[in-house]
């Protein structure tokens, strides 16, 4: 579909020989002042880490799309999977962190790509959007994409006045320096991965990798208080809570739903945001809570084990983790959920099949 129709919309796409050149090109692409994004799945991702790590270093804007599939290594490439989190997270080596998005739906995918684009050229940072199997290769049928609705976000680029003595890299109040392109009279820099001061040029010096360090961490602050990437459903009083994402969040949805039915309050918290982790949102989802239930498709409960890292949870706070090629269905989350109520059992419509629960 890109590649026949990108050139009617003013985009440009090129097929490079494998996922380092991918994402290389991308981020050459950025450096001269275009929005650029390169896709991949499960593998790709491990090649591209590296490169990752140089978008965040030379803070240019960045978005790569991973499409999960079961793993590790080639796994099992036709079924779907969400255990590409960690990877996603920490796969570049040092002190780096960068935002990551994931759709909920088809029609979903659209509205976080979007997003993705404009938490990346707002903050210039590379940002991951986990899409999964489920979600790439099903066929939806959605009304139009209504695009006027959508705000377009531009990267900040200098003044004429800040060219006449252009310090890429200048600390600002924000962590977001203006960026310039090549063309700009006075905007020539040094755009590399060694560890630079504010002008771009290469220093070992302690104190100045402190300081950068914290100029890229610091400016994704305000991602983490954005509470229009989580959408919550159901009683925000509900001493029951399922916390979901991508494609499961819909298997989760169905499930809650059913549990209300049933007459037990339940309450589902689905993130669009992953990482960096909002403490703050989870904090107050916890609050009101006997018990939670972190619903996802990967052996290790990846979400569940990140969202514990970085918030003080309660003992109740569970996992329902399975992993991938057999889908978790409502009847599996909805018995969960009626066990934890001290509810009966209710009949499955489907066979159940292992979960592994924590």
């Amino acid at each position: 579909f890109l590649q026949k129709d990108i050139w009617k919309h003013g985009g440009s796409l090129l097929q490079a020989e494998d996922e380092i050149a991918g994402i290389a090109a991308a981020v050459g692409a950025s450096f001269a002042g275009r929005k650029a994004m390169t896709a991949t799945s499960g593998p790709g991702l491990s090649l591209k880490a590296e490169v990752l790590g140089l978008a965040s270093v030379v803070e240019l804007p960045l978005v790569v799309v991973n499409v999960q599939r079961g793993g590790p290594s080639t796994g099992i490439p036709t079924k779907s999977e969400q255990a590409d989190l960690f990877a996603a997270a920490f796969s570049a080596h040092g002190d780096t962190v960068r935002p990551i998005l994931a759709p909920i739906s088809v029609q979903d995918m659209f509205g976080v790509t979007v997003e993705a684009f404009n938490i990346s050229e707002e903050f210039q940072t590379p940002v991951v959007v986990l899409s999964d199997q489920e979600i790439a290769q099903r066929k939806d049928i959605i009304d139009p994409v209504d695009t006027s609705r959508f705000k377009l976000v531009e990267r900040l680029l200098p003044t004429a006045q800040e060219l006449e003595s252009y310090t890429r890299f200048r600390f600002t109040e924000s962590g977001v320096s203006p960026i310039s392109h090549p063309g700009m009279q006075g905007g020539n820099y040094l755009a590399a991965g060694i560890e630079h001061n504010e002008h771009g040029a290469p220093t070992s010096n302690g104190e100045m990798h402190a300081r950068m360090n914290d100029k890229r961490l610091r400016k994704l602050d305000p991602v983490k208080r954005r509470r229009d990437l989580f959408l919550l459903e159901g009683n925000p009083d509900a001493p029951l809570g399922l916390i979901s994402w991508g494609s499961v969040a819909g298997v989760a949805l169905e499930a809650a739903r059913a549990a209300v039915g049933q007459g037990v309050d339940v309450k589902l918290l689905i993130p669009r945001l992953l990482y960096p982790v909002a403490e703050e949102v989870y904090q107050e989802f916890l609050a009101s809570l006997q018990h939670c239930l972190v619903i996802e498709q990967s052996h290790q409960g990846q979400l569940h084990r990140i969202i514990r890292m970085w918030v003080d949870v309660p003992a109740n706070f569970l996992s329902l983790a399975k992993s991938g090629a057999n889908p978790i269905t409502p009847d599996e989350v909805l018995q969960r959920i009626l066990e934890l109520a001290g509810r009966p059992a209710a009949a499955a419509s489907t066979p159940a099949l292992p979960i592994a629960a924590r």
